[in-house]
């Protein structure tokens, strides 16, 4: 498994606008952490890590924009799922939308950080595709020095939280990140 788009795709996703990058296999929040990872504090990975189900990522080819998908604040995990997976439509051959798990989006904020020099997801929170017990987890920047915050949703309603759609390579399928946003 390439994990790589085809270069027409990309030529086709940065002419709509997306940003690309390559993530690297084997991500996970605690081994973020481990590398430097700016978390806000420990309160995830103190009481909360052990009831996720952390999804794995293999690595790939990624791509994105900035900020929340429109019209996506304020929506449920299923909501936003439904939406992201719409975007298929509108996505060049050999691209589909997703969700993707905790550890990509928090890759993807600090390697984005360390690139452009500013943070993504600035006050603002994404779902994740990991569940933790009853709900997903979502993921956001606040703050300076150690803005990143992943958490669980509590309230199922996603008050407050948005979405940000992440572009894989069309049928890179399970255990690579999620092939559809709803699954």
């Amino acid at each position: 498994m390439s994990g790589r788009f085809a270069p027409e795709t990309e030529a086709a996703l940065l002419r709509q606008g997306w940003r690309l990058a390559h993530a690297p296999a084997g991500l996970t929040l605690a081994g973020l952490r481990a590398g430097g990872a700016p978390y806000k504090g420990t309160r995830y990975f103190d009481q909360q890590a052990a009831r996720t189900d952390e999804l794995p990522v293999a690595g790939g080819d990624v791509a994105y924009r900035p900020g929340l998908m429109p019209g996506s604040l304020n929506e449920t995990f299923e909501g936003a799922a439904q939406r992201v997976a719409g975007l298929d439509q509108l996505l060049p051959p050999g691209a589909s939308a997703t969700i993707g798990p905790a550890a990509l989006y928090v890759w993807l904020l600090v390697d984005h950080q360390e690139r452009q020099g500013e943070w993504l997801l600035r006050q603002c929170f994404t779902w994740a595709a990991d569940r933790s017990g009853t709900t997903h987890l979502a993921v956001g920047v606040f703050g300076q020095a150690r803005p990143l915050i992943v958490t669980p949703v509590p309230e199922l309603t996603g008050q407050g939280l948005g979405v940000m759609p992440i572009i894989v390579p069309a049928g890179e399928g399970a255990g690579t990140l999620p092939a559809r946003s709803d699954q």
